[in-house]
């Protein structure tokens, strides 16, 4: 009798696990989310059939991170870094039908709903911080969508390749994440002003970003990266460009613009910059280019379709201030393209520049 009792009571308490645990109103349970709370010190892969939740406030990546095609990334709250160390480098490569996505926790189209909150939250610009090369050499974007990043009480990037840090990106995705203007400074969602000059920036598209990209001056660019889909640009839509050139260099982008943003970029004796056909160059206020070396120094200066001109200009390539119609070129925006040719030539007066100052001082 006492045999029969004991099964009747493990049958109903059973029975109460087997419903509660079936209860509709309970959460559904997600086995493949990983939550990342600890630095990586050892060479690790991140596989595709898990989603990898960054819960660190800055996580830090110190050997080399291996990440799959297909693998999402998800960074919960806007005060979330990641941030490369010592030898640390992330090596992501994806296809273009299984892409590697860095974004927000609230983004349910990659990796499901994350969050477990329905349509509650949704993903928008700044959700997440960044990632921050910081320094380092070898790592590899391939295939890789950016998302939702660049969070920062001022302008931030969501991919940042600071203090020379050197790095292959091909045929990614940046789209709706931050950047924009602090004071004088530029910052693009792709922050690469003071990435290394072997920085490959190839077949990417920028979209729906407050500003797309931003390069050191020596840091060769083709025309094979595109600045809109499906007709959605950017607020501040160019290529933003800082620094000096001491080495030959390349701009071919005539899709958007170049924009110099020094207020004096030198390119040096014997050093050769090379335009292609249809790039424009506008500059910031009071800027000016110096050709140390004259004529010489710019290749295909007076090339079909090149023109320097102001930022305000938006006849040429549309509206890359971001400003609408609040401000318009004037002349002497800028001050102009010094030949310097030991001091003895003056500012170029070539047909194709538009805007600056017709009688600057003299250097």
């Amino acid at each position: 009798m006492k045999n029969l009792e004991s099964l009747l009571i493990i049958g109903i308490i059973a029975s109460a696990l087997f419903f509660t645990s079936c209860d509709p109103t309970d959460p559904p349970v997600t086995n493949n989310v990983v939550e990342i709370t600890a630095d990586i010190t050892e060479p690790t892969t991140w596989t595709a059939d898990k989603v990898y939740v960054i819960s660190m406030l800055d996580f830090g990546v110190e050997s080399t991170l291996t990440i799959e095609a297909g693998t999402v990334i998800k960074f919960p709250s806007n005060y979330k870094y990641l941030s490369l160390y010592g030898d640390g480098k992330i090596i992501a490569n994806g296809t273009t039908s299984n892409q590697v996505v860095f974004t927000s926790y609230k983004y349910d189209t990659n990796g499901g709903d994350t969050n477990e909150d329905g349509s509650s939250t949704t993903a928008a610009v700044g959700d997440w911080g960044n990632i921050d090369l910081n320094g380092t050499s070898g790592s590899v974007f391939t295939n890789c969508k950016f998302l939702y990043g660049g969070y920062g009480t001022t302008a931030s990037s969501t991919l940042n390749l600071s203090a020379s840090a050197e790095a292959t990106i091909e045929g990614c995705t940046f789209a709706y994440n931050g950047g924009g203007q602090n004071g004088n400074f530029f910052v693009g969602a792709l922050n690469a002003d003071q990435a290394s000059n072997n920085t490959s920036i190839t077949n990417t598209t920028f979209y729906n970003n407050v500003l797309t990209l931003t390069i050191a001056a020596e840091i060769s660019t083709d025309n094979s990266n595109s600045f809109s889909s499906g007709g959605e640009g950017n607020s501040y839509n160019g290529i933003f460009v800082s620094g000096n050139i001491q080495r030959n260099t390349s701009w071919e982008e005539s899709e958007v613009a170049y924009v110099i943003t020094s207020d004096n970029m030198n390119v040096g004796i014997g050093i050769v910059l090379t335009l292609g056909n249809n790039v424009i160059l506008k500059f910031v206020d009071d800027a000016t280019l110096t050709l140390l070396s004259g004529e010489s120094s710019l290749d295909n200066y007076n090339g079909s379709g090149v023109y320097y001109t102001s930022l305000k200009d938006d006849d040429l390539l549309g509206d890359t201030n971001g400003d609408g119609t609040l401000t318009a070129p004037a002349i002497a925006d800028w001050t102009g393209i010094f030949l310097d040719e030991w001091k003895s030539t003056g500012y170029a007066n070539w047909s194709n520049i538009l805007y600056n100052d017709p009688n600057p001082s003299s250097k």
